[in-house]
């Protein structure tokens, strides 16, 4: 049998060269080498994020998710995710990281590709699925993206390959060795059986080079989420403090300091106002404590009235603003930026203002839907009165 990578053989090899070179393996190997790339990258910095599986920090899976479930045609089907959120995050950062592994050295290449349209079907059915136009989301893109590895494998230049074409020679010998002027019975039943011996060997064959793959990709993650939480633990500056209770619906859990930091003692909070008979406890659902919330800065809690993200900051000393999380363009939850006093949403780029909650950068359509908030006698925050 003819080996057209041969490129110094006869002719007829270097013409079944030029064949390989046409087939769709190899015109899509920078598309495959791209998609395999993103998808292991994508993965392992889930893993390398603690604050990606930290129910209450933002930016994490649980709170890009809230936001989303609202517009994404899914709806109440993405409820156990926000029952299980670090079960859920760890399958989409593995899933991602074994998708893209096997779509880079091309073994169970269907597999894969069908895994990472399936990831990307479900990244647009929650997250991207309300872009508009469609186009500003990358995650149709990707669904696409993927069509021609699942219909067409991953080609001459990958594990799958390689296997095809020992399987292919191991085939051409056994048919060779074959006597000449036909089979017997007996010949044709042994030749079926080498035959399916073949396949199976085969099949053990790429078996085994996956385990040893998940091996790596297993190892891989390990070592990047163990450095990434090195890493985070040696820089806590960027880490989102979290009160005991955080989360729960109507409590405030601290977001990102601007430019006062959050109290960290019992010294450091102002004594809370007396209540008198004169000054009503405000009417709404109490959130938690203003000392909290850090003048300049914003704490996130969930809206009681809608179960959603939102953000309360405190303007000026007294002066408190609060507005859902949630990005009116795709669902994104927003972040608070101390810096310059935006809210910034890390899905599209979308920025708006603190102070009212104005769109100022598009492409969100509108701005940021206002909470009301007061502040009761007691040093506690209401909302929704």
């Amino acid at each position: 049998m003819t080996d057209p990578f041969d490129v110094n053989g006869p002719p007829e090899n270097r013409a079944g060269l030029s064949e390989t070179l046409a087939s769709p393996g190899w015109t899509l190997l920078l598309l495959r080498a791209f998609l395999g790339v993103t998808f292991t990258f994508a993965g392992l910095q889930k893993l390398a994020n603690p604050n990606f599986f930290s129910p209450t920090a933002p930016g994490s899976f649980q709170e890009q998710l809230r936001g989303p479930i609202i517009t994404s045609p899914l709806h109440h089907l993405l409820d156990p995710a926000l029952h299980a959120p670090v079960a859920f995050a760890v399958l989409v950062a593995l899933g991602e990281i074994a998708v893209g592994l096997g779509t880079l050295v091309g073994l169970f290449g269907r597999v894969a590709a069908s895994g990472g349209a399936l990831l990307s079907l479900s990244f647009f059915l929650t997250v991207s699925f309300r872009d508009n136009p469609y186009y500003y989301g990358a995650d149709i893109v990707f669904l696409f993206a993927w069509t021609p590895f699942v219909l067409g494998g991953s080609g001459a230049f990958s594990l799958d390959g390689v296997y095809a074409r020992r399987a292919e020679r191991a085939r051409a010998a056994l048919s060779a060795a074959a006597p000449r002027g036909g089979l017997t019975k007996r010949q044709l039943a042994a030749s079926k059986r080498q035959a399916a011996e073949l396949e199976r060997r085969t099949l053990l064959q790429k078996a085994a080079a996956a385990g040893a793959l998940a091996l790596t990709g297993f190892t891989l993650g390990g070592l990047v989420s163990a450095l990434g939480r090195l890493l985070h633990s040696a820089h806590p500056s960027g880490a989102v403090a979290s009160l005991p209770n955080a989360g729960a619906p109507g409590k405030v859990s601290p977001a990102t300091s601007g430019h006062a930091p959050a109290a960290t003692g019992p010294t450091a909070r102002p004594a809370a106002p007396k209540s008198t008979a004169t000054t009503p406890v405000p009417k709404g659902a109490r959130i938690g404590p203003a000392a909290d919330v850090p003048v300049g800065g914003a704490a996130s809690f969930t809206d009681p009235a809608q179960q959603v993200p939102a953000l309360v900051v405190q303007i000026k000393s007294g002066d408190f603003r609060a507005f859902s999380a949630v990005c009116p363009h795709a669902g994104c939850t927003v972040q608070f930026d101390g810096t310059n006093d935006v809210f910034a949403c890390p899905c599209h780029g979308s920025v708006f203002s603190a102070t009212t909650g104005a769109v100022l950068q598009g492409p969100a359509p509108k701005g940021l839907s206002p909470i009301p908030v007061a502040l009761g006698p007691n040093g506690q925050l209401y909302v929704d009165g």
